[in-house]
């Protein structure tokens, strides 16, 4: 086994699941909304199975994606297509190589707030960093128990041995009137 891979938190003999599809687990979600609130109507472009879709208000939400998991409106890119409507709240878990899209659009759709589920790491790098630096950025929830997305939406591997994860998650919010540097909680 390749070190290199199992210190970022994979398996490198596994490879990345197809269209990076790895689902929020229940609890992550239910641990943001303990502390978080969400201002409806609600927009969830990359809903997959619908795992947080399915803990937010099924009549004030709108589910959206662009691959067919059997949830949601599908077949819809959220990064090119137009979102009419009244969206207070954008909230995701976007794939994790388009962390910084996501936001981007997320940002110019949301009246409210945009909610994304994504590494830790995503705070790092300089081009996303200046970026994150001049958005309303007010919350990040920064998980004290290591959170195990789901791969290809699964709990188990093809054994049907509980996956793991070594990679740090969170929670970011933000908020669009926020002025000021970004607060770190724990959940």
């Amino acid at each position: 086994m390749k070190q290199g891979g199992k210190l970022a938190g994979g398996n490198p003999e596994r490879g990345r699941v197809k269209n990076d599809f790895y689902a929020t687990h229940p609890d992550s979600t239910k641990a943001l909304l303990e502390v978080e609130e969400i201002i409806y109507p609600a927009l969830e472009p990359a809903c997959g199975q619908g795992h947080i879709s399915k803990l937010l208000d099924p009549y004030k939400t709108k589910n959206f994606d662009l691959m067919d998991r059997g949830y949601g409106n599908v077949g819809v890119d959220f990064l090119t297509a137009d979102f009419l409507g009244e969206y207070n709240t954008v909230i995701t878990n976007p794939p994790f190589n388009l962390f910084q899209e996501f936001v981007e659009k997320a940002l110019k759709i949301a009246n409210k707030k945009v909610i994304m589920f994504g590494k830790l790491q995503a705070l790092e790098g300089q081009k996303r960093a200046t970026f994150l630096q001049t958005t309303p950025l007010k919350t990040v929830y920064v998980f004290k128990k290591r959170q195990q997305p789901m791969r290809d939406g699964k709990v188990n591997d093809e054994n049907g041995k509980k996956l793991s994860s070594h990679m740090a998650f969170a929670w970011y919010v933000w908020e669009k009137e926020y002025v000021g540097e970004p607060i770190i909680k724990w959940i």
